[in-house]
C-alpha cells in the first residue's frame, strides 16, 4: 500500500474497538474495521493493508456477494472500505 494511513478508534460497549481509517492521496479510501480488544495496532494495520491490496488488485472486491454467494466464511473480516470522493 502506498501513501499514508490515518487511524482512530473508539471502544464499543462490547469491548471491541471500531477502528476508523483513511488513506491519503488522489485515489484514497476510508473505512471501518471491527477489532477485538487484544488485537495489536500492528495486526490492525496488516489487516487494512491486506484489504487495500485486494481493493487495488480486483474489480470484484466491492461486490463480493455477487461472486461468492454461499461461500462467506463465518470468520470473515469485519471491515468496510469505501472510495473517497474525488476532490
Amino acid at each position: 500500500m502506498k501513501g499514508r494511513l490515518k487511524l482512530s478508534s473508539k471502544r464499543l460497549t462490547s469491548g471491541r474497538f471500531q477502528v476508523n481509517f483513511m488513506t491519503e492521496g488522489p485515489n484514497g479510501f476510508y473505512g471501518y474495521l471491527l477489532a477485538e480488544s487484544q488485537t495489536s495496532v500492528r495486526e490492525v494495520i496488516l489487516k487494512i493493508e491486506q484489504h487495500m491490496r485486494g481493493v487495488q488488485n480486483s474489480d470484484k472486491y466491492f461486490q463480493p456477494s455477487l461472486f461468492s454467494m454461499g461461500r462467506k466464511s463465518p470468520k470473515a473480516e469485519h471491515i468496510m472500505i469505501f472510495k473517497s470522493k474525488a476532490a
